[in-house]
This record gives structure tokens, sequence and C-alpha cells, in this order.
């Protein structure tokens, strides 16, 4: 069996630096060259290489381990079995294929790699403000976004809506609230999941499979998404010192916000003012002098079990609060509760209903807010932005 070039790794390369880091590859230039030659980091190279080579492997194109024989579309290599003479020629080979299955932790390293790529570079730090207040945090609390959905006023007896229209409300509730907030030191922008409406190309649930009402492709959604995210971070780096960036993955978006908090932290890698939370845990949290808030999407859990949850998991974190706040979405309206100490609250959304809630008799106050927190004397002030101002 004649193995093919290695060239064939070119026709799995996504972005044109990829292209332009195989090419070196296949002319005989090392890993440290390639990345001297580029002005990047080796270990970038090196993590690019390996990912267009495991995408092709997947393919089933490898043949510099003797595997030429690519899938068809649709399929990925499952088994390959092999039969070498005396000689160490092959004699047979067994190519076992299956559907394509997703593997996330690829996916994940693959978009992060074209993330890389394409946006390193971009973000050039911005000055500090000045005037600040080191006692406060204003935390800015984006409800279910749903970033993708598609709505037919007739059809919902709201508004239309699609990706254009979910760009534009949050790029302007934003900027109302950060002019009228407080020149906090640290300002936190909490994504409370569901940014987007889907989790991928085929527009449904990821658990129970239900088709959804989206607005154009994939594609155009997620860039849609990563973009509106980092506009919103250089707006908030404008008035506070520090940013943190919390993404909380929803029951619509699970795996989509861990693509999406990876493109931040590819984005912002490089400003010391910019803090993205790691998101592979449902719980996402952090303190604030004597204040601990904890972040989850909602989904699947009830106020005895996320009390449990955080009591038992953040022992010592609660034991050293005053203060302890827990922040949800998910079920598209504001509802608050105390329990054990601890205030937990679902925050509304700026989108309005799709047909789906519509005509399940679902709808409430269209809102963000932005609450203050005090250091040593937890919320001190809140501030809220309804979407009929935004019009």
């Amino acid at each position: 069996m004649k193995n093919r070039s290695v060239d064939r790794h070119l026709e799995f390369c996504t972005t044109d630096y990829q292209r332009q880091v195989i090419k070196l590859h296949i002319s005989g230039l090392s890993q440290s060259a390639i990345a001297k030659q580029l002005s990047r980091h080796p270990k970038r190279v090196h993590a690019l290489i390996s990912t267009v080579h495991t995408k092709a492997a997947l393919a089933g194109v490898a043949p510099s381990f003797n595997l030429d024989r690519e899938t068809a579309p649709g399929f990925a290599t499952k088994r390959v079995s092999t039969a070498y003479n005396t000689e160490n020629e092959i004699v047979l080979q067994w190519h076992i294929q299956e559907p394509i299955k997703q593997r996330l932790e690829l996916l994940l390293e693959q978009f992060a790699e074209g993330l890389k790529d394409e946006l390193s570079g971009l973000h050039i730090p911005l000055e500090p403000p000045k005037a600040i207040d080191k006692n406060l945090m204003s935390i800015y609390l984006i409800g279910d976004h749903h970033i993708g959905l598609s709505a037919w006023s007739e059809e919902t007896g709201s508004e239309d809506w699609d990706v254009s229209k979910s760009e534009k409300i949050l790029d302007d509730a934003v900027d109302r609230l950060v002019s009228v907030s407080p020149a906090s030191e640290v300002g936190c922008l909490v994504n409370l999941g569901d940014f987007f409406h889907i989790q991928d190309a085929s527009s449904s649930t990821p658990n129970s499979k239900n088709l959804l009402d989206s607005d154009g492709s994939w594609g155009r959604i997620i860039r849609a998404g990563s973009h509106l995210i980092k506009r919103v971070i250089l707006r908030m780096l404008e008035k506070h010192k520090k940013v943190m960036v919390v993404n909380a993955r929803g029951n619509h978006d699970p795996d989509a916000a861990l693509f999406l908090n990876t493109a931040i932290q590819m984005y912002f890698e490089n400003d010391k003012r910019v803090e993205v939370l790691d998101n592979f845990n449902k719980f996402v949290w952090f303190r604030f002098g004597k204040n601990l808030v904890v972040t989850h999407h909602g989904d699947k859990i009830n106020a005895n079990r996320l009390y449990e949850a955080i009591t038992r998991n953040l022992r010592k974190e609660w034991g050293e609060a005053d203060h302890v706040y827990c922040y949800l979405g998910h079920i598209h309206h504001r509802d608050a509760k105390e329990v054990g100490g601890m205030t937990i609250e679902h925050f509304g959304v700026l989108p309005p209903p799709d047909s789906w809630h519509n005509a399940s008799g679902y709808g409430a106050e269209r809102t963000m807010t932005c609450i203050v927190l005090h250091k040593e004397f937890g919320e001190e002030a809140r501030l809220k932005v309804n979407a009929e101002r935004l019009k």
C-alpha cells in the first residue's frame, strides 16, 4: 500500500494560520523554528500541529502511521487493524468506520486553537480608569439571552426577534448600566447560562432533542455571541480597574458555553485586568471581601439542594463569609428567597418569549440587573434597565 503525501493534512486546516504552520512543517522546519519565524510560543505551534493531525486521523488520514483511507462524510474512524509480513509490509488492513460522535475534548481543543490563531495580538490592554472605589464590585447579570432565538411577532404576541436584535439590546443594556454604575474597582460580568439558544447545528435541545426556532447558521450564532461578550467586556474595562467574567453553562448550551469561555479567555489572555473564570463545573463561584457569590444556571436543581451543595463543597468559604448569594437564570423571571442565610435569586431576561414559551403561557418583565456589592456590608445598591427603554 502506497502512503499518500503528508501534505494531505492541509485538507484538515480550518484557518489560514493553520495552513501556514502546516505548510512550514511539511517543508521540514522544526516546531521551534516555526514558532520563531511566526513569533509564536513553541507550545502553541505543537498544539496546533497536534490538533490538525488528530482531526485528520479521526477521518482516517495518518500517512506516517500507514493510514490513508479517508472515512465517508459524516463518519469517523472507530478502529484500525493492520497485518504486516516479516518484511514489515502491510498485507491486510481493516478500517472500521462509525457515525461521527461529539468528542467534546477534541472539539474544545480545536475551537480554542482556532481562536488563538485568529485572535492573539488583537486585544491591546486599555489604560485603567483613575477614579475608583476599592470597596465596591458591580455585578452585571445577563439572564438567559438565547442568542440565535428566532421569534415571529404574529405567533408570539411580542416582537420579531433575531441575532441582530439580540446583539443590539445587550450592547445597549450594558452600556446604560455601566454608565450609571458607581466607579467600582471590580466589574463582574455574570452570564447565567443559555446565552446561546442552540447547542449546535442541529437546532435542538441537547437532552430532549426538541427542535428550536433559530435564526441563521450555527457558525454565525457562535461568532455573534463571542464578539458580543468581547464588546461588553471592553465597555466594562472603561469603567472598572478589573473585570471578572463568569459564563455559566445552561441546559440549552452546556458545551457551547465551554467554547465561549475558551474564546474569551484566549482573547484577553494578555490582559491582566481581565479574569475569566473556568466553567467546567456547573457551579462557578468567587469571593469579594466578606461576600461569597455562587452562580449556577438553575436547571435540574432546587433551593434545598443548592443549599446542601454549597455548604458541603464550599464549607470553608461559607464559614468566612458574612454575605452569601446564589445567582441563577433558567426560569426567565425574577424570583428570590432566603435559605439558611443565603439569598437565592433568579434573574429576568431581555429577549421576548419564543413560540414555545408564549404557547405555554410564560412571560415576564424584560430586564437586566446590575448589583453593587460592598466588601464589608454586602449588597449596597442595584440598578435595572428595562427592554422598553432600550427601543
